[in-house]
């Protein structure tokens, strides 16, 4: 299954070389679909877009809210990859990669490239929750009921700052409600 990204998208959209082999990043991909888009869409509508996604069967308005999809998953499969590319889990246990022409960073060198793809992946959620927000009338999929009674509905139900009213963009909480997810900590 494709999440909405391919390996031409990653590689020309974020700083993942052509020599780095996708197989590596491929996992990457799929846990930050679920993880950051999945709560943003709520589940019935993630899997109903990724459904429509890999059969080729989105309409227009479908495909621009692919369009923001994408850099989110792009983002967040490079700032995950950072660590992985790093160290990899071997029968041997956790190793450092590195090899001819190359040397090894440190835990905080690795920690500052994480969080440096995490600032533009955090700007991308922002953007399609704003989005979502802005334009949830053409998505029908997103607004039904049987999307805010799943495991993960759709974090626009509520407003952020707790006023007990449905977000608006002029609201102090910028139009949507927290995700619970905070970017900004990594402890190694």
């Amino acid at each position: 299954m494709i999440y909405f990204i391919t390996e031409t998208y990653l590689k020309t959209n974020t700083p993942i070389t052509a020599n780095v082999d996708v197989t590596d990043v491929t996992p990457y991909i799929a846990t930050q679909a679920q993880l950051r888009v999945m709560p943003i869409l709520g589940t019935t509508f993630y899997n109903y877009l990724l459904t429509k996604y890999n059969a080729q069967t989105l309409n227009n308005d479908e495909e621009a809210l692919v369009a923001y999809i994408q850099p989110v998953i792009a983002w967040r499969s490079a700032e995950d990859a950072v660590f992985g590319l790093t160290y990899q889990l071997k029968n041997k246990g956790l190793q450092t990669q590195f090899g001819d022409f190359s040397s090894s960073v440190t835990r905080s060198e690795v920690a500052f490239g994480m969080e440096h793809y995490a600032q533009k992946a955090s700007f991308f959620e922002t953007r399609l929750t704003r989005y979502l927000i802005a334009n949830k009338d053409l998505y029908p999929e997103f607004t039904a009921e049987v999307n805010r009674d799943t495991d993960l509905r759709p974090m626009i139900d509520h407003c952020g700052c707790n006023c007990g009213e449905v977000c608006r963009f002029d609201c102090p909480c910028g139009g949507f409600r927290e995700n619970g997810y905070n970017n900004s900590i990594l402890i190694l």
